[in-house]
């Protein structure tokens, strides 16, 4: 038989100021959708189904079901919220991690960036002071070249000077010579005359 309404409604109170402590206490931690409130409602839900069976009132059995498949339902949320948290927080967690990590990443790049720069800016400046003093040993090869190639012109036209001065005393000397031998012969052809003419002389007398 079906529990009468007034039992109903005495029993719907009574439920009421049973769980009204439990409700105002977990109200007041904030676990009002807690594994504690889901606890408290599922122990409605069996008392209601109970009930239902004890007095065969397939009203109360009804309400007992739904209110455990309610109760389930805010549970499978509730675990779904959790998981969902948790998944947020790992996420959070890795997001965190990798971001620290691009982080060092992108640091460790500039550093390496900032050497590699350091470096090429020594290289180059290697390479400048190399070509410079390889500059500076060609134009000093260079001018020692032309140096000792001045020098050498100058010797020449000396040497050029000196022969020419050598070759104009030569012909000096042999006009001389020639001048000389030109005078003696004069002379001889002279002698040969008077020698001659006192011959002719001394014949006629």
């Amino acid at each position: 038989m079906a529990m009468p309404t007034i039992s109903k409604t005495i029993f719907n109170s009574s439920l009421k100021l049973a769980r009204a402590p439990f409700d105002l206490a977990l109200g007041a931690m904030g676990g009002s959708d807690s594994s504690a409130k889901h606890l408290l409602d599922r122990a409605e839900a069996s008392a209601r189904s109970a009930t239902g069976v004890l007095f065969a009132d397939e009203e109360l059995k009804e309400q007992g079901r739904s209110a455990l498949l309610a109760t389930k339902e805010r549970e499978r949320a509730t675990e779904l919220r959790e998981q969902a948290e948790v998944t947020e927080r790992e996420a959070n967690q890795r997001q965190a991690e990798v971001s620290e990590a691009a982080e060092k990443a992108a640091a460790e790049a500039r550093r390496k960036a900032e050497q590699e720069k350091r470096q090429a800016e020594k290289r180059r400046r290697e390479r400048e002071a190399r070509a410079k003093k390889a500059e500076a040993k060609k134009k000093e090869k260079a001018a020692k070249a032309a140096a000792k190639t001045r020098r050498a012109q100058a010797k020449a036209e000396k040497t050029a000077q000196l022969q020419k001065l050598e070759a104009k005393e030569e012909s000096i000397e042999a006009k001389e010579d020639a001048a000389a031998v030109e005078a003696e012969a004069e002379l001889l052809q002279e002698a040969a005359e008077e020698v001659k003419k006192a011959r002719k002389n001394g014949d006629g007398s």
